[in-house]
């Protein structure tokens, strides 16, 4: 299952997997997530927890993000910045080979560490909100 995590800052969407995920569950909270994001006219901020709790996904899981990025091909351009909190060594490391490959910022947070990935993922967005002012702006 995917559940939201309470108390992030202002624009983060944290969402934290518990058990196995399943299609269903990717469908439900993912889907809904961008819908709102578009509705608002907002990029996403997201922060994924998989922490001990997390058991693995199902193949219609994959299958079901393979569909979203499918059905929404310009899904890398709504995405602002991506933070991963998780212990899980190999998935860690897909993470930092897929942050050469997308055009936002990614990275991975222990999970002890959950505050300060939301705290970079804050404070990356505002420095290149900022960077995007014109000077003495």
């Amino acid at each position: 299952m995917l559940e939201t995590i309470p108390d992030m800052p202002e624009g983060i969407v944290a969402i934290k997997a518990v058990g196995t995920i399943t299609a269903e569950d990717y469908a439900s909270v993912v889907e809904s997530m961008l819908e709102e994001a578009r509705a608002d006219g907002r990029r996403l901020r997201v922060l994924l927890q998989l922490g001990p709790e997390y058991e693995g996904f199902t193949a219609g899981a994959v299958w079901e993000k393979a569909g979203t990025w499918m059905r929404h091909p310009g899904l890398w351009h709504e995405i602002e910045g991506y933070a991963l909190v998780s212990d899980i060594h190999w998935v860690a490391e897909l993470v930092h080979l897929a942050g050469l490959l997308v055009p936002f910022p990614m990275r991975v947070f222990g999970n002890d560490a959950l505050d300060e990935a939301a705290a970079w993922l804050a404070s990356s967005v505002e420095r290149a909100t900022s960077a995007d002012l014109p000077q003495g702006a």
